[in-house]
């Protein structure tokens, strides 16, 4: 069984050819992979890497999909319709998401399309959490999001697992941080999550590569006001210039700030690991206590470093013994948490 997925970014759309071992997917399984400009170009790139081109199911991972779309579907015209009203709520990430769709029908005839969402996970965030103090009809409209809701459920449910096999009997209490170039830290109780880091847009919560994180709302009104900048100038400021690169001074990955010995990136590192300290403290609270720390996203090989400053400080405010909260690294990359996602849907539907 042969699925393409399909990961659409702002620079171009990410692909990986996915060789399936009954229903089971996983890195190891990765057969080619690559970035290519547009869906037409993808058959293209598997024949002059000498994969065979045979697709049997393409799965697109979807950043968007509000609570109309609390988990993976099978693409089809009312799943258009149903994401087109959604392009009101977030019309970049809609508008790219509906465009892949309808490229992957036209470049796949007859092929099986499957959406697997990042806010899925989120959906069911408690009222307290998803609630911004704005006035009563603005607040239907606006609410807070996780977006990386993939990454956040593989991990915490591997972590469930083996602290059940731990003797652990009821549901776990996780620290869940996904270490991406915008990173994200969720609070899980079992299968539930009651925090997120990210807002109504993925730029606010934790500082990212580029990204300021949460800041007063007032400076962004103040660069916004600067003729110099204006309301364009003001966003491109704090979602491209800001965040690692504006600490910096250039552009620097998160796995670099984290495990470079270089003084200059030692003040951008303290920063980045203490607002991950707050948000931690915050995820401890809001599960009252923790039983363990779950790792992952595509810079999961940095969590020794992470590990090392927040374990013994959530410890010490937890009342925890030295050295007894547990945490892992699911390192698995994201190609392979899409396909394992709607894989399950196409064999339910044969």
């Amino acid at each position: 069984m042969n699925t393409l997925v399909l990961l659409p970014t702002q620079r171009g759309l990410r692909f990986a050819r996915m060789e399936s071992n009954g229903q089971s997917v996983g890195g190891e399984y990765i057969s080619t992979s690559g970035t290519v400009a547009k869906l037409a170009d993808v058959t293209a790139a598997l024949i002059a890497l000498g994969q065979p081109s045979q697709v049997d199911l393409v799965a697109i991972r979807a950043l968007y999909g509000g609570e109309a779309f609390p988990s993976p579907i099978m693409a089809d015209s009312a799943a258009r319709e149903r994401l087109l009203g959604l392009g009101a709520q977030a019309p970049l990430c809609v508008g790219q998401t509906v465009d892949c769709m309808n490229a992957a029908t036209v470049a796949f005839p007859g092929t099986p399309v499957a959406l697997a969402f990042e806010t899925s996970f989120f959906v069911d965030l408690p009222v307290r959490e998803t609630t911004y103090a704005l006035p009563p009809e603005m607040s239907e409209s606006i609410r807070r999001w996780g977006f990386h809701g993939l990454f956040h459920d593989a991990a915490t449910s591997e972590l469930g697992y083996r602290l059940r096999k731990t003797g652990l009997d009821r549901p776990a209490r996780i620290l869940s941080i996904c270490l991406e170039s915008r990173p994200e830290i969720a609070a899980v109780y079992g299968r539930k999550p009651l925090l997120v880091t990210s807002g109504h847009k993925p730029a606010e919560g934790l500082p990212g590569e580029t990204n300021a994180g949460e800041i007063d709302p007032a400076i962004a009104l103040a660069i916004a006001a600067d003729p110099a900048y204006g309301p364009e100038g003001a966003n491109a400021i704090l979602t491209s210039k800001s965040g690692i690169h504006g600490l910096v001074g250039r552009k620097c990955s998160l796995a670099a700030v984290l495990e470079s010995k270089k003084s200059r990136l030692a003040r951008a590192r303290s920063i980045i690991l203490y607002r991950m300290l707050l948000a931690a403290g915050s995820a401890a609270a809001a599960l009252e206590g923790l039983d363990g720390i779950v790792f992952s996203g595509r810079y999961a090989s940095s969590a020794p470093v992470v590990a090392r400053y927040l374990v013994p400080q959530l410890e010490l405010a937890l009342a925890l013994p030295e050295g007894s909260l547990p945490w892992v690294i699911h390192d698995v990359p994201l190609e392979s948490l899409v396909a394992e996602a709607t894989l399950p849907m196409l064999y339910a539907t044969n």
